[in-house]
């Protein structure tokens, strides 16, 4: 945390929280002096070692309840808090096509629904379409307990919309975003300036990441040798996945940190491309 940050006031920032299965992350941005002041990422396997539940499985609303008791400041009042859930499902529906009552047929369309898993929806102003989503009830139901209900958007969503913001007067030609995440990668291909592909993909070595993303320009008819390819997310330069992809793509970059707000010194010691969801959730317009 930015020493500026004081726990007691947060009256005059923004909280967004993006949660996963086995992580939180949290970032907080002090809306007066324009700027990010903290960026906390929390494993459940850690909070599993640090408790009196040590060597045993920890359940989801345990992962949350400590989390929230050893920070305080989560659970503080915020001018603005933003939520989103990073799960591995979702799909887009095209907005003329979509009707509210349907969302269950479309999403049972590409998936099966697991337990008790309901499904939500947003809506991509931008792209002119919704994103649907599930998540499992006994997660859903966690959250709750820590914010209000049903504001909670599909971390994908903030991906989009961001790329969108940052990018729409710079993508005059087809480009490909690779977006890596723990154990899973999301590809997003805008042509022009309009996405024309979105998918998520599980992955366990970084050949599978490569295979995947050939596997889909090839489908698409791009040519890896011409198609710029922009990296986001858990990624770094000299990272073995990053060496492998310059064997398949000619054009590889690191996508850029938003620069209409600041960072804190900490922070900006951070490659621009991490957390990149995170830092664009305020101004994603989500």
């Amino acid at each position: 945390m930015d020493n500026v940050f004081n726990p007691k006031d947060t009256g005059d920032c923004g909280l967004s929280v993006i949660f996963s299965d086995n992580h939180l992350t949290y970032c907080i941005l002090d809306f007066k002096r324009n700027r990010f002041v903290g960026l906390q990422q929390l494993l459940k396997t850690d909070v599993r070692q640090i408790t009196s539940l040590a060597g045993r499985e920890i359940s989801y609303p345990d992962f949350l309840e400590s989390v929230f008791d050893s920070i305080p400041w989560l659970a503080a009042s915020y001018r603005q808090t933003r939520v989103a859930w990073e799960g591995s499902k979702s799909t887009l529906v095209p907005a003329p096509l979509f009707l509210p009552g349907e969302k269950e047929k479309y999403f049972a369309f590409n998936f099966g629904k697991e337990g008790e898993e309901e499904v939500f929806c947003d809506h991509l102003l931008s792209m002119d379409a919704y994103q649907l989503f599930t998540m499992p009830g006994y997660i859903r139901n966690a959250i709750s307990r820590y914010f209000q209900p049903g504001t909670t958007v599909h971390a994908s969503s903030i991906l989009i919309a961001s790329i969108w913001v940052n990018y729409k007067n710079r993508i005059h030609s087809p480009r490909v975003f690779l977006h890596l995440r723990n154990s899973h990668f999301d590809l997003a291909i805008f042509d022009g300036k309009q996405m024309s592909y979105f998918n998520t993909f599980a992955f366990q070595e970084p050949e599978d990441v490569a295979y995947y993303l050939v596997f889909v320009l090839e489908q698409l008819n791009f040519n890896p040798e011409t198609l710029p390819l922009v990296l986001l997310g858990n990624v770094s330069n000299g990272d073995q996945l990053v060496e492998l992809l310059f064997r398949y793509v000619r054009h590889v970059e690191f996508g850029r940190r938003n620069e209409t707000v600041k960072y804190s010194y900490m922070l900006n010691q951070l490659q621009p491309q991490a957390f990149y969801t995170l830092f664009n959730f305020f101004s994603c317009g989500l």
